[in-house]
């Protein structure tokens, strides 16, 4: 009789095996790609890695307008800031207003085009809203990051949701926006694993369901990693030009979500190894992993004999929630990631049970409240030999924690600047990181 021991060695080798078969039945021919794929880069050691260099330059902003209900988003002027980290940040393109899931009621700020058309659209064939079918949202979103110093945007990935306006083909739009920006953005990729117990559940025909109450993925199902590659990382590169991609040392970026969509996590590191590898197969170069660090907890740094665990699997870990917490700079092999955010609020969304808040006057700690005080003093927590910025989000509006430009207040009421919360990130940008 087998044990323990063997039984999950070969669960892990037939994981891996299905996987990269799997890959290889599945996968579609493949259009030549734009360029040429990068030399894999050797495995982490003591020597820094290479990022790109943070544009100097932003692209110029369009035209603004105004509208009784939504301030038009005031582009902040670009003006020369100090060469630093890369800038990041999470875009949600789950959206489509004012059709679909848009009560302005559980918002504690309105963007522009979410009630009335976005200033300034040129086009109403794709609509005139915030939406993800809209292209001129798209830009002006892209054009709005660009001006505030943003490097890398990371659009948050739940791979063919069952809404057909969130599914993995908005991103064409996106990468279509993004060209023609005097200087495009490059592009990572934030894997929401939420999508995979969504997937899973999906594929045994309960339904597409997901949350603390619904069966997790079990990663000692051998097909697990098919939820992971084939069903979402593999299209999501294949849809964005290899000179697009956000990389380190050559390698393009994957940032995932919690650990929450998943049971058995002392297989995550194979989990995570056979992704890299299916990845390679395909591509030609292994991705720079920065996993959240609820994949590195002891379940999965314990992995059975003979297995990786995640933190070996892993180039970098973050933390998710510091909008909510404060600030938290990661840190795997000397590969340092700081995330930051603005503030938190679910507590207007339908069905949050335990609804939680953080002002964002009140600085994490305490401290002087002041219009705005949360995230500056989360930038100014940051350490200036950090690798990676990540600011935690662009515009998630629903639990508020939104830098982008909307019609913003301050405690009492009183109405803030569309983009209070950019210059507060571009003034940060200004003096933080080496000296010229």
């Amino acid at each position: 009789m087998d044990t323990i021991k063997t039984l999950l060695v070969r669960i892990q080798l037939f994981f891996a095996v299905a996987l990269l078969v799997t890959v290889a039945a599945c996968s579609p021919p493949r259009a030549a790609e734009p360029t040429p794929a990068p030399p894999v880069s050797a495995s982490p050691s003591d020597a820094r890695p290479t990022l790109p260099a943070p544009a100097a330059t932003p692209a110029p902003s369009p035209p603004s307008g105004t509208g009784p209900a939504q301030p038009a988003a005031t582009i902040v002027p670009p003006t020369p800031v100090r060469r630093g980290p890369p800038l990041g940040t999470f875009f949600f393109y789950w959206y489509n207003c004012p059709q679909q899931e848009c009560n302005a009621d559980q918002l504690r700020a309105v963007p522009p085009g979410w009630l009335t058309p976005l200033p300034d659209d040129p086009d109403p064939r794709d609509g005139l809203s915030y939406s993800s079918y809209n292209y001129d949202w798209y830009e002006e979103e892209l054009r709005t990051m660009a001006a505030t110093g943003i490097d890398i945007v990371f659009p948050v990935s739940w791979g063919d949701h069952p809404h057909p306006w969130f599914q993995q083909d908005r991103i064409n739009l996106l990468v279509q926006a993004n060209g023609v920006l005097a200087r495009p953005l490059q592009i990572g990729m934030f894997l929401d694993t939420t999508a995979q117990q969504g997937m899973y559940q999906e594929f045994m025909g309960n339904g597409y369901r997901f949350g603390p109450n619904v069966p997790r993925l079990p990663l000692s199902d051998p097909r697990s990693g098919y939820f992971f590659y084939n069903l979402h990382i593999r299209d999501f590169f294949q849809r964005v030009p290899r000179e697009m991609w956000a990389t380190i040392d050559g390698r393009p970026i994957i940032i995932t979500y919690t650990a929450l969509c998943c049971d058995n996590l002392e297989l995550s590191g194979a989990l995570w190894r056979a992704v890299k590898d299916a990845f390679r197969a395909d591509f030609g170069v292994e991705p720079w992993l920065i996993l959240e660090e609820t994949w590195l907890n002891p379940q999965a740094l314990t992995p059975p004999a003979g297995l990786p665990s995640s933190a070996e699997a892993a180039d970098g870990v973050y933390r998710w929630g510091t909008a909510l917490v404060g600030p938290y700079t990661g840190e795997l092999r000397g590969f340092k990631v700081s995330s930051a955010g603005p503030g938190f609020d679910n507590s207007r969304i339908p069905g949050v049970s335990d609804p939680r808040v953080q002002p964002r006057d009140e600085p994490p700690g305490g401290g002087p409240v002041a219009p705005g005080a949360f995230l500056r003093a989360s930038l100014a927590a940051i350490p200036p030999d950090t690798d990676l910025v990540l600011i935690e989000t662009w515009n998630e509006w629903p639990e508020n924690t939104a830098v982008a430009p909307a019609a913003y207040t301050d405690r009492d009421g009183r109405p803030l600047p569309p983009d209070f919360y950019l210059h507060i990130i571009r003034e940060w940008r200004a003096t933080f990181g080496p000296a010229p």
